[in-house]
């Protein structure tokens, strides 16, 4: 019995893999601009009044990419499955997108066959978003996807170069007005909402706390951030017989390899705790990212970063179902998506509001129907309202 309901997932998989990604209209298989995306049919944008940035923007002149990251083996499906929506709206803001998904690839591992990853895979294809298969042992997949952030520096410059401005976001996190993300003339990026978290101690030292969504930095300064650092200085001092230097080098590869080097040499027992939602290793991301900025821009005080503040409102699960009317969206600076309760089909309804408010009527159809198709192959789907 086992064996035939395996077959008949494998079968419906492949099945619906391949009707999305034959199920087009012309405009969607249109490659999307990049330098003039508010002028593309594909989207609508509505400018917020409540925000100004003063100096002039720099974002029609350089390539900016949005990264987020999601674990294949996450008991949360939506984040897979919000994948593509989450890339829609930042290339409906002029950002290219970089979606990597951690966790084991080896031919061991069930996950990385998932009807549900294989639907995501394909929409992302579609939308021309750049994506990257993270390799790393199951126990680490979600701490992975989290820390993975700080390391695009170490991108392949087929991907992004050292001048390309790189975004780190979540994939259940939704942009919705454009000038918020936009860069200025003068800065060497951007932390959105940096006033939020306080700050903490750590190494004798006080450090602001910044949010992972988001910060805004050209690749180099990712890069240089940990090759600067004290920790890469203190572990070349060390002469560790074990560690291959290379990870500590420049030619650095984007891998586990690398982020283990650097995080557990920082992070000791905490880096590889069992993390729960909230506690110390959760925050590891933070908290290092933190600690890099705040001690490169203090090397470097000629160089700029734009910290804001967030001037506009978020619009979150918990409001009232009145607050996702669609007259009532052009209010909001960015959403944050409620997880696999959405595919509650009542819940599904709401969300669908914000998906005809963000893309055009042909687009937004097509995540509806990308819906429809993720939620046949969901083996626990939430009870309907």
């Amino acid at each position: 019995m086992a064996s035939k309901r395996f077959v008949y997932f494998v079968t419906l998989s492949i099945l619906l893999v391949f009707s999305l990604i034959f199920y087009t209209t012309s405009e969607i298989t249109t490659k999307w601009p990049v330098s003039n995306i508010q002028s593309s049919s594909l989207f609508s944008i509505t400018k917020s009044s409540t925000t100004v940035i003063s100096s002039h923007s720099l974002s029609n002149q350089t390539r900016r990419f949005a990264l987020f990251s999601s674990s294949i083996h996450s008991k949360l499906r939506s984040y897979i499955f919000y994948a593509p929506i989450a890339a829609g709206a930042w290339q409906r803001l002029g950002y290219e997108v970089i979606v990597v998904f951690t966790g084991d690839f080896t031919d061991r591992s069930n996950a990385s066959k998932s009807p549900q990853l294989n639907l995501s895979r394909a929409f992302l294809k579609r939308l021309g978003v750049h994506t990257i298969d993270f390799q790393c042992d199951m126990s680490y997949s979600t701490k992975m996807s989290q820390l993975v952030r700080l390391f695009g520096g170490f991108f392949s410059d087929t991907i992004v170069q050292d001048n390309d401005y790189i975004l780190t976001t979540d994939s259940d996190i939704i942009p919705m007005q454009s000038l918020e993300y936009e860069l200025v003339e003068g800065t060497h990026g951007f932390i959105y909402n940096a006033f939020c978290c306080g700050s903490f101690q750590r190494r004798n030292k006080t450090y602001d706390m910044y949010p992972m969504s988001h910060i805004c930095l050209k690749k180099y300064i990712w890069r240089d951030m940990f090759l600067e650092s004290i920790q890469r200085k203190e572990l070349l001092d060390a002469k560790i017989s074990s560690l291959n230097m290379t990870l500590l080098s420049d030619q650095a590869p984007f891998s586990f390899e690398t982020v283990n080097a650097y995080t557990r040499y920082e992070f000791g027992k905490l880096y590889d705790s069992n993390m729960t939602k909230g506690d110390a290793a959760w925050y590891m991301d933070q908290v290092y990212s933190s600690m890099l900025i705040n001690d490169y821009f203090q090397n470097h005080p000629n160089m700029k970063i734009d910290k804001r503040s967030k001037t506009s409102k978020r619009l979150d699960p918990h409001l009232p179902v009145i607050m996702w009317e669609s007259q009532r969206l052009p209010s909001y600076g960015d959403a944050h998506l409620i997880h696999d309760e959405v595919f509650d089909s009542y819940q599904f309804v709401q969300f669908r509001k914000l998906l005809f408010f963000l893309f055009n009527y042909s687009l937004a159809n097509d995540f509806v129907f990308y819906y429809k198709q993720f939620s046949l192959v969901l083996n626990d789907r939430p009870e309907d309202h």
